[in-house]
């Protein structure tokens, strides 16, 4: 397989990108996300922010925000510092640094600290992957360009206390118009899989059991402010469970200054 750092395209070009979403299950919506993504010629800053909303705050009210800077060169994303903090009512705080040294290999601060002994990571797992932020950074920015299909990717992630990769599978295209009216054209439908290899396990997999299928529908997005000529979009993404469909919808969508909401 290709190396999933490198894509074969121009160097990147200065430019920003903002995008949004809702969240919904059953159709309530439960929280909304948002990334803010920043390019220069040779580095990227990204920002996020989760919140859940509606009757779900009354009873898990949390508030995700996290950043990740890095490097672009010779058509690759290299990051350097990763900082997020978790915050569930007015006792549950959590903060995980991740930053990497000259080659590329990432540690960990944890306040309060957690026993990564449990569920080791090894040196070598850790080699070339993506903090979380920088792997939506990633695909984003359309760098998976090396991709003979459209959204095809395998992105290596670890994020301070597992490691994982984020498996993308084409499907085929489709014509999309969304209702609020930020895109209408072709899409590519993709299958996404969650692959753990170490570390601490999701809830989920500790139970035995496999995460859900979750499908996404993705839009290349032509501008000549991305790293790669163009960004690559989630416009949909969800999930079928036994309760009913998580889905994820874009609302916001903002490319350098020119914004459009729903």
């Amino acid at each position: 397989m290709a190396d999933s750092k490198v894509a074969s395209l121009e160097l990147p070009k200065s430019g920003t990108i903002d995008v949004g979403y809702t969240i919904t299950f059953w159709s309530i919506p439960f929280g909304h996300t948002n990334f803010d993504a920043r390019f220069t010629n040779d580095s990227y800053h990204t920002a996020s922010h989760f919140e859940t909303t509606g009757i779900v705050s009354a009873f898990w009210g949390a508030i995700i925000d996290a950043s990740s800077t890095g490097q672009i060169t010779d058509r690759r994303l290299s990051p350097s510092t990763y900082d997020s903090f978790y915050r569930r009512g007015d006792t549950k705080k959590e903060r995980v640094k991740v930053t990497y040294d000259a080659k590329g290999l990432p540690s960990t601060f944890a306040d309060p600290p957690y026993n990564t002994k449990r569920f080791p990571v090894s040196d070598e797992q850790k080699k070339d992957t993506f903090d979380p932020l920088s792997s939506v950074t990633y695909m984003l920015a359309g760098l998976n360009g090396a991709s003979a299909k459209p959204c095809d990717a395998t992105v290596p992630v670890f994020d301070g206390r597992r490691r994982y990769n984020i498996e993308l599978t084409y499907l085929h295209d489709e014509q999309v118009r969304l209702d609020n009216g930020l895109f209408k054209g072709n899409a590519h439908l993709c299958q996404v899989h969650y692959n753990q290899i170490a570390g601490f396990k999701p809830k989920i997999l500790k139970e035995g059991k496999s995460f859900p299928p979750m499908y996404g529908l993705f839009a290349d997005v032509p501008s000549g402010s991305a790293p790669s000529g163009h960004y690559t979009i989630a416009l949909k993404v969800w999930a079928p469970m036994t309760l009913g469909t998580v889905v994820v919808n874009l609302n916001e969508l903002r490319v350098q200054g020119d914004a459009q909401k729903s």
